[in-house]
């Protein structure tokens, strides 16, 4: 029988793994403009993951920035949102989404709430994120939204979904492909087929106690995976019609219910292990891992067969 002369290859090497995710670049204030946010690379240096956090109605974006650093969920990077609407007359930074009060501080009706008016500039820092620029791509960002900032969250992947982005590309690459805008065709809500660089699903979104308001008319069918945590029991009014509009969006939608569901729905961030345990195993299922640039199992070492 012949024998096998072995010899090791560098694991730098790109014959014998693929290469390790590098830090993605540091958005400065500049390249996000307008949009005041606090970042954090991933804590283990491979940022495979990007969650943006949205807090709720008359918050900052401190305290959810502090609480996704708390998470520390494994090759993920954080960027934590502070709203565009300032709340006067408040003792601390508050801020709204979209207007839930009339000029005199009244409560305006549901029905009257409008929460696609910061959409365009929601678009474009996106655009900005998946642009060569930063380097992230769609389907690595993952969207997590209290309150009104879950209703947020729900809409940016509908519009997202309905109407695909085009990343920022230079214009010798564009050159250099031939291709022209006219050639180009629409593809379904939420595929981005009809055009190779748009793309129109994120990584995931979970939405915490936030119902989406815009009410689609046909089921879309949108790829993006949704968790819907919800303090409403499964027999509410309120929470079946808000499920049967999420799932006529949303092709993939978990429903997680708080142990202390009630027909009254109160808006309140998870509280506890309990609470946590099941968004925590749907980030598990969905997020990507350092592992999957190092080869079988991300570990051993790897030899090349010398003849």
């Amino acid at each position: 029988m012949a024998s096998l002369n072995l010899r090791p290859i560098d694991p730098s090497s790109s014959s014998s793994r693929k290469s390790k995710a590098k830090a993605k670049a540091i958005p400065s204030a500049s390249t996000l403009k307008p949009w005041d946010f606090s970042y954090s690379p991933s804590a283990d240096g491979y940022d495979k993951n990007l969650l943006i956090m949205f807090h709720g109605l008359g918050d900052s974006k401190i305290p959810f920035f502090n609480l996704a650093k708390q998470l520390n969920l494994p090759s993920t990077a954080v960027l934590s949102l502070s709203a565009p609407d300032p709340i006067p007359l408040m003792d601390h930074p508050s801020f709204s989404w979209y207007p839930t009060f009339t000029p005199t501080y009244d409560p305006l009706p549901v029905e009257n709430h409008n929460p696609t008016t910061h959409l365009p500039k929601l678009r474009a820092l996106i655009t900005k994120l998946i642009s060569p620029e930063v380097g992230w791509e769609l389907n690595q960002i993952h969207l997590f939204g209290f309150a009104q900032g879950g209703t947020m969250v729900l809409e940016l992947g509908l519009s997202v979904g309905k109407d695909p982005l085009s990343p920022a590309i230079s214009s010798s690459s564009s050159s250099s492909s031939g291709e022209s805008t006219g050639s180009r065709s629409k593809g379904k809500a939420g595929d981005g087929k009809g055009d190779s660089r748009k793309v129109g699903r994120f990584g995931s979104i979970t939405s915490i106690c936030g119902p989406i308001l815009t009410h689609p008319t046909t089921n879309l069918n949108i790829q993006t995976p949704i968790c819907y945590f919800t303090r409403y029991t499964l027999t509410s009014s309120v929470y079946k019609k808000q499920i049967t509009i999420l799932k006529r969006a949303f092709k993939e939608v978990i429903e997680l219910h708080a142990p202390s569901s009630s027909s009254g729905g109160v808006e309140r961030m998870p509280g506890n292990k309990e609470e946590w345990w099941g968004i925590m195993r749907f980030w598990g299922q969905i997020l990507n891992r350092k592992s999957d640039d190092e080869g079988w199992k991300g570990s051993g070492e790897v030899y090349e067969v010398i003849r």
